[in-house]
């Protein structure tokens, strides 16, 4: 029986580059080992020349940090945005989004539309 490959595989199954795989975890730049958390300012933070803290509200939308009794999750964005740049929906308008090339998710799959969600919060 002629059997053909469904899927392309660059190696046949238990071949691989490297015979150990602690050169690949330990050299690279990016690894896949668990990540050490190191306290410093993030990447999107760090390119804002405003200096949002897009962690903060990032956290408010998802719904790790609670906003205050009697507030929507709007209007406590709105004021951590507020905190950096009293105007959110300008900013949403016209930044040029440094913020969004140094995103972490661009790794992943694509930027968080840092823009979008200051206008939408701004409105």
């Amino acid at each position: 029986m002629n059997e053909t490959a469904l899927t392309y595989r660059r190696y046949k199954q238990g071949d691989h580059t490297y015979a150990d795989m602690t050169d690949l975890i330990f050299k690279a730049g990016r690894s896949a080992k668990c990540p050490t958390y190191v306290h410093r300012t993030p990447p999107c933070q760090g390119a804002c020349p405003s200096g949002h803290d897009v962690r903060g509200w990032m956290n408010i939308i998802r719904g790790i940090d609670k906003p205050a009794a009697g507030q929507s999750w709007q209007e406590a964005v709105f004021w951590k945005m507020a905190e950096a740049n009293p105007f959110p929906a300008l900013m949403g308008r016209t930044c040029p989004a440094l913020c969004e090339e140094k995103c972490n998710r661009n790794d992943l799959d694509d930027h968080v539309g840092i823009n979008s969600i200051e206008h939408y919060v701004g409105d």
